[in-house]
């Protein structure tokens, strides 16, 4: 039994010493490559022709008669937007044509950007 223990233990010695260089340089390589630059941040919604049809102030929603919103793979349809800024509610009346972005912010359907239409 002695000379199988004798005869084992450098073949042990000899893998786990073999094996330290490997782990060791693995970790050295790594040492040199930077972080991915942060991701550009992304590009503004394209924007779709539009139709106000109604305008609730107090919630601070429009509803639009819309084109395909693109970025939001909706075909047209009338729907609810919430506003970015409250201002834009007091400039829009129904009936006004705009062009306008949109985009989902956390399950809220909302118009980023808006222009009147020309």
């Amino acid at each position: 039994m002695q000379s199988l223990t004798s005869a084992i233990a450098p073949l042990f010695l000899t893998v786990a010493v073999a094996g330290a260089p490997i782990a060791a340089s693995a970790q050295a390589g790594h040492a040199g490559h930077a972080m991915p630059a942060a991701s550009a941040p992304a590009a503004p919604a394209a924007m779709t022709n539009g139709v106000v049809k109604k305008i609730d102030k107090a919630s601070g929603r429009v509803t639009i008669a819309h084109d395909e919103i693109r970025n939001l793979g909706m075909p047209p349809m009338t729907m609810v937007f919430r506003v970015k800024d409250p201002a834009w509610i007091g400039k829009m009346k129904d009936g006004d044509r705009i062009r306008f972005a949109a985009e989902d912010a956390g399950g809220v359907l909302t118009l980023v950007a808006y222009e009147p239409a020309k």
